[in-house]
């Protein structure tokens, strides 16, 4: 298990308080500052006399019983650390704290959810009939988005061994890797998207008699779940039901939400109605063509393309992120 055994603080604003970057149910993320330099100088480069600190981000639980969780994380985290590539797919991991049971990671504060929502206001804000027919992020980026994904979903589970387990908008996050002047429609996209949050992560051998925290081992985040997750039956399982391919079922509606701009994806009026497409998420494409945002997924068109063969009903013959 890698160790974080550097000089640590919190961040705290003026009334005191610590300055999260965000919070789920098993923890908080905190922003925080250190001295120590990591080896690699990816995220940014060496800090100058007069910035002697670097910020990070510290994952903390937040009741009791969240401890096993976090500890069962680093060690996903330890595990995707030491293989090869990690830091072009993975948010990097840099420890993990045993006195608080605290993970340490590097700073990336802006959320794939998040870019996704600011885009989609800039878009309905200056509405063209230009555009109107390619994805919110525009075309270039979108596809861009798309292969850096799938080739890191790839990754995960054929180098890593490891499913991911909860993939959507949110647990993505954009690290700033090209200037934000260049134009955006013709430009790739100008973000390196990483995955993070692998709380609900496991090997991808594991079975049922492994140990393990299985409450977080079965999180399950409509409407970007495979619909085999949300059956009765799989909702009281307590083991682990997450599959490579229901990796590949949740990246794709992740993708489809950067394509029509809607984190919630299916067009129900009430939150019930949304979760009964949910269930039927192998139908995704006819409800969100039955919504407002049917114009940016034409048929016949690159979304489509992509989004098809990663839906499919039968889990066992959806695309492989390697076939993708």
């Amino acid at each position: 298990l890698l160790e974080f055994s550097f000089d640590l603080e919190v961040e705290q604003d003026s009334n005191g308080r610590y300055v999260e970057f965000g919070r789920g149910v098993w923890s908080a993320v905190y922003k925080a500052k250190t001295r120590w330099i990591p080896h690699s100088s990816l995220l940014t480069p060496p800090p100058s006399p007069a910035t002697p600190s670097r910020v990070l981000a510290v994952k903390t639980p937040l009741r009791r019983d969240a401890a096993p969780v976090l500890a069962a994380e680093a060690r996903i985290l330890t595990r995707l650390a030491a293989t090869a590539q990690a830091d072009q797919h993975v948010v990097p991991f840099h420890g993990f704290v045993p006195a608080s049971c605290s993970l340490v990671m590097s700073a990336i504060p802006l959320a794939l959810s998040s870019h996704i929502e600011e885009t989609a206001l800039l878009a309905k804000q200056n509405f063209s009939t230009r555009t109107m027919l390619e994805p919110v992020l525009t075309m270039p980026a979108w596809k861009d988005l798309a292969a850096q994904l799938i080739t890191g979903l790839d990754w995960l589970h054929t180098q890593a061994g490891v499913v991911h387990g909860d993939i959507k908008p949110h647990n993505i996050l954009l690290l700033l890797r090209r200037r934000p002047d260049a134009d955006p429609s013709t430009s790739s996209f100008q973000y390196s998207a990483l995955f993070a949050d692998f709380s609900s992560a496991h090997d991808i051998h594991l079975n049922s008699n492994n140990n393990g925290s299985t409450a977080a081992l079965s999180a399950v985040t409509p409407p970007f779940a495979a619909p085999e997750l949300m059956t009765v039956a799989a909702m009281k399982s307590s083991s682990p039901l997450s599959t490579p391919s229901s990796d590949v079922f949740s990246l794709a509606l992740t993708l489809l939400a950067a394509a029509t701009g809607d984190l919630l994806l299916y067009p129900g009026t009430s939150g019930m109605q949304r979760l009964a497409m949910a269930r039927e998420g192998y139908r995704v494409l006819d409800f969100v063509r039955a919504g407002p945002h049917a114009s940016r997924i034409p048929r016949g068109g690159v979304v489509e393309s992509v989004v098809v063969p990663a839906v499919v009903r039968d889990a066992r013959e959806r695309v492989t992120a390697g076939e993708w």
